[in-house]
């Protein structure tokens, strides 16, 4: 059985400010996206360009960042171990296979992407 009242309760400020602070980091790469933003791998043909300002700056994915910062905060606030495995190791799987797929597309059909890709981490700034 699983006590949500402790997944509400447990952790304190320092872990429950992950969730915050992932939904503040995908909204900023959905607002600098602007109209360009989908759920979906595309890109518009002659309507879309490389966007390398907000979060777009220092990775080129911020919208994945700010997802795995908000549920793997939530994993945090449970503090089970494995609560926390089970979470991050699922979501980076899916996170890491979408990022590869998206990276192919976006250097096939968006002009630009592969200079930016050049200067900029895949998902977690300094590091991939």
């Amino acid at each position: 059985m699983v006590a949500w009242s402790g997944v509400v309760t447990s952790g304190g400020a320092g872990r429950s400010a992950a969730p915050s602070r992932g939904s503040g980091v995908a909204g900023g790469s959905m607002r600098a996206l602007g109209g360009s933003y989908t759920r979906t791998l595309r890109v518009e043909d002659g309507h879309q360009t490389v966007v390398d300002t907000g979060p777009y700056r220092w990775v080129r994915h911020p919208g994945y960042l700010g997802s795995l910062l908000t549920w793997v905060g939530f994993a945090c606030t449970s503090s089970s171990a494995p609560v926390l495995a089970l979470v991050a190791g699922l979501l980076g799987g899916v996170y890491r296979r979408r990022v590869v797929a998206e990276e192919q597309l976006l250097r096939r059909d968006l002009s630009g992407y592969t200079t930016y890709s050049e200067r900029t981490k895949k998902l977690i700034p300094f590091v991939w």
